[in-house]
């Protein structure tokens, strides 16, 4: 038995609101993901022993009791929660109505889609950043393998911000080469120690942590790694304060320390909102989409298995010809005798039916799965919003989703921009070993600008709101002052998201124009 090390208390802390969030969390990402992740999750195991999937299991679904579980055991309170092996993904052969829903069923992707239209749209349009040298030489390789900020917030921080509503952001400086002896300032700069690297941490790793008083800053926390040693990840633990990070296996024994000079974790939660009852959880504005994704993934799974056992309908003939073991005798040639029955002298033959299966059950899950879909469409404004009986509303209808639309955009681009000042902020502490007067400094000519507008109308309808605009516009001149109050409020509705100073020239324009209309009448 191995002996327990100095840290084994320590390592086995768990956050209160950690251990209340973790599992959803780590849902959250199954759903981003999808694919043969999202269809093999487990997220605990229920009375019965039966592991809890996306996939929910039906009271007729569960085992006879008395019969052995498929259950490996239940998850306790550490880390990580394991799952099984992933498996085949066509799945075993099995007469199970369970497990061929779960084999069979595709893994709908509305989570992922619409996080990846919401940020083309914002990332469409050129981000503005500006910055000192230093911090314009790290924009360009921001975590040591040359991705630029750009990418790394596209393709990385932005899709996992978005789904959980947090992610905790590690910029550090990059690990000496082995054998090497760092002694000057030029030895930093020959093997490029000079900078910073960003990483990102999963909320379900931070297991534990104690904030300042403003809840903004780690003071010390917990974070769960893997290590790899000889081809196989070993899960460890690594702790961070003020001044060092401190390595330890699962056992609590020290595998290694690192001392910094930052002055404070160089670890940095980036939130898109928080939960009110919360003080370190993020609030995820996809919940709701996640949540129907599940929903329509379930009603899925019920109508490919009522297609699949009604596509062979069922027969219906004599009882007392059927054989014991449950088989109907079968001449040659593959022919169906009928029993012959001798009444007197008549002789008569009993015939075999076809029972048909009522299909409004399926129509009703299908017509389900349409709204789903509908509403999914309508939460994260992807379309124009249109009335359940398939009639698309008004014009008027039109243009205020396009603004609700514009407006939401234009929240998540300015969470965007507030958690790249974060980070801009993190790595000059990095960069500086925590010189506040220098970190200040740079930060005051930082500037990171995110679009406002966004280009959500098609070629077509924005030629028809121009044109629709200079009708009114060349039939007014009767009541200037009401008319001018009218086309200002019809330009923010079709022109979303422009700055203020924008909106008061064209408001100036469209005024001036109506003032010379009554003049020359």
């Amino acid at each position: 038995m191995s002996s327990r090390g100095p840290g084994l208390q320590l390592i086995k802390k768990r956050h209160p609101e950690w251990a209340e969030h973790h599992i959803r969390w780590i849902w959250l990402l199954d759903s981003l993901e999808g694919g043969q992740r999202y269809r093999e999750a487990i997220y605990g195991y229920d009375q019965q022993g039966q592991p809890m999937r996306n996939l929910v299991r039906h009271k007729r679904e569960y085992p006879v009791p008395g019969t052995e579980s498929t259950a490996i055991g239940r998850p306790g309170d550490g880390w990580p929660l394991t799952a099984p092996e992933e498996s085949s993904p066509i799945g075993p052969a099995t007469d199970d109505d369970f497990e061929l829903r779960r084999a069979r069923t595709p893994v709908p992707t509305f989570l992922a889609e619409t996080v990846e239209t919401h940020l083309s749209r914002i990332y469409a349009r050129e981000v503005v950043r500006d910055g000192s040298e230093n911090v314009r030489k790290w924009w360009s390789d921001v975590n040591g393998c040359g991705l630029s900020i750009d990418q790394w917030m596209i393709e990385t921080i932005a899709p996992l911000l978005l789904c959980l509503g947090q992610i905790d952001v590690i910029i550090d400086r990059p690990r000496p080469p082995s054998g090497e002896t760092i002694e000057t300032q030029a030895d930093c700069i020959r093997l490029g120690l000079d900078t910073c690297i960003a990483n990102y941490i999963l909320p379900e790793n931070m297991v534990w942590w104690r904030l300042d008083e403003s809840c903004q800053i780690y003071e010390e926390c917990l974070v769960a790694e893997s290590l790899e040693i000889e081809g196989t990840l070993v899960p460890v633990f690594r702790h961070w304060t003020a001044s060092e990070s401190t390595l330890y296996d699962t056992n609590g024994h020290i595998l290694e320390t690192i001392a910094h000079h930052i002055g404070r974790v160089p670890i940095e939660r980036l939130f898109l909102a928080r939960k009110p009852r919360s003080r370190n959880v993020g609030q995820s504005r996809y919940e709701g989409i996640a949540e129907r994704q599940r929903e329509y993934y379930n009603r899925d799974s019920e109508l490919i298995l009522s297609d699949t056992t009604q596509a062979h309908p069922l027969m219906q003939g004599p009882e007392d010809f059927i054989q014991p073991d449950g088989g109907i005798p079968i001449g040659p040639g593959w022919l169906l005798p009928k029993k012959k029955n001798n009444t007197g002298t008549s002789i008569t033959y009993e015939g075999f039916e076809v029972v048909n299966f009522n299909k409004d059950g399926a129509e009703s899950i299908r017509q389900n799965k349409a709204d789903i879909r509908d509403d999914i469409d309508r939460d994260s404004a992807l379309v124009r919003s249109v009335e359940r009986s398939g009639q698309v509303q008004s014009g008027v209808a039109k243009a205020i989703d396009l603004h609700d639309g514009n407006n939401r955009l234009a929240k998540l681009a300015k969470a965007l921009a507030r958690a790249e000042m974060q980070i801009v902020k993190l790595a000059l502490t990095v960069l500086y070993d925590g010189v506040i007067q220098r970190v200040g400094e740079d930060l005051r000519n930082i500037r990171i600008e995110y679009p406002s507008e966004f280009d959500l109308l098609t070629t077509s309808e924005l030629a028809d709101a121009t044109r629709g605009f200079q009708r009114i516009l060349s039939e007014s001149g009767r009541l200037p002052m009401t008319e001018g109050l009218l086309l200002s409020r019809l330009l923010r509705l079709c022109m979303p998201g422009l700055a203020d100073d924008m909106y008061l020239k064209c408001d100036q324009e469209i005024q001036e124009y109506l003032d010379t209309k009554v003049k020359k009448s």
